[in-house]
């Protein structure tokens, strides 16, 4: 994996928001996003996955205080300057916001914004980026791509305004394609639509949060698990699904419909505002002992990565 080429890097990223209450969202994370990766980072709401992607585009509000770094091909986004900032936002790293395909601009024809990157990064006409743009709907099978490059936004369903997106999103060709849970209110049929969509996408990296873990398997070469705004598991997909260490993640998998329900017990403070002294799973695990009143660090185990006394 280390002579892989390496795109991304976050140095122990962490994201916190002052205001009426203050809220630890990401905590020390690490990882590396390397060419060619189909990156699942998985947890349930609240665990901090959506945050982490925004935190990198630096695309939070003025209550989120960033520390850590985000390196793309060495260079620090968080130092960067807002030029460089806007060539790499949608050039080189792009956004499929979350919601059904509500990140949609409703007042502009769908044509048009799949066709917006290439006149904003690449130097295409208007007409250029509309034959490019349908060129594109048809790779992500919509049906009627002409007639729907025309059309606005309401005129599409759910799954197919998020299937619009993610052509907005490839269009200019970045290198780095972040989804933010794009299957998120669909129903079954057009995740399956969602699914071949993002399989489509064989030369582009992805980075993709999302609590749909069948989701995640169906689409990861890698997956990361995130709980209570930290980073607990990181392992190639077929092995998490197979073999998880930490004890969230096991849990988690065995809570899966097709692995029957299994729901431990435990209770379940899950947020990153909660006050859980030492590892933040530990009030949840049926497996704690007296060093989980200290936070565990991450540790190699067998080419993958865990946070867990379990493992030291």
């Amino acid at each position: 994996m280390n002579a892989r080429e390496e795109l991304l890097r976050t140095e122990k990223l962490s994201v916190c928001f002052q205001g009426g209450n203050y809220v630890q969202a990401v905590e020390d994370v690490s990882l590396s996003v390397y060419k060619g990766d189909k990156l699942c980072i998985i947890g349930e709401t609240g665990s901090g996955k959506s945050i982490f992607l925004l935190s990198i585009l630096q695309l939070l509000g003025k209550s989120a205080k960033v520390t850590g770094d985000a390196l793309y091909r060495g260079q620090s986004l968080f130092s960067a300057s807002p030029k460089e900032l806007d060539k790499i936002r949608g050039g080189k790293i792009s956004y499929v916001p979350q919601g059904s395909g509500n990140g949609m601009n409703p007042l502009l024809r769908n044509g048009f914004q799949v066709g917006e990157p290439l006149m904003a990064h690449c130097g295409f006409s208007k007409s250029e980026a509309n034959t490019r743009s349908i060129e594109l709907l048809r790779k992500f099978h919509l049906g009627r791509e002409e007639a729907i490059a025309k059309q606005y936004p309401f005129t599409l369903s759910g799954g197919m305004r998020q299937r619009v997106l993610i052509a907005m999103g490839v269009s200019a060709e970045a290198e780095i394609v972040f989804a933010d849970e794009p299957t998120k209110g669909l129903d079954e049929k057009r995740i399956k639509l969602v699914i071949e969509a993002f399989r489509e996408l064989k030369k582009q990296t992805l980075v993709c949060v999302t609590h749909d873990l069948s989701f995640a398997r169906s689409i990861a070469s890698r997956v990361s698990v995130m709980y209570a705004a930290n980073q607990v598991e990181m392992a190639d997909a077929d092995e998490l699904f197979s073999k998880p260490l930490h004890p969230y993640t096991r849990d988690m998998i065995a809570a899966m419909p097709e692995n029957g329900l299994q729901f431990n017990t435990g209770f379940a403070p899950a947020h990153g505002d909660e006050k859980v002294v030492g590892c933040k799973y530990r009030e949840r695990c049926l497996e704690h002992d007296s060093r989980c009143l200290k936070v565990p660090p991450m540790v190699n185990v067998q080419n993958r990565q865990v946070r867990c006394w379990k493992y030291v």
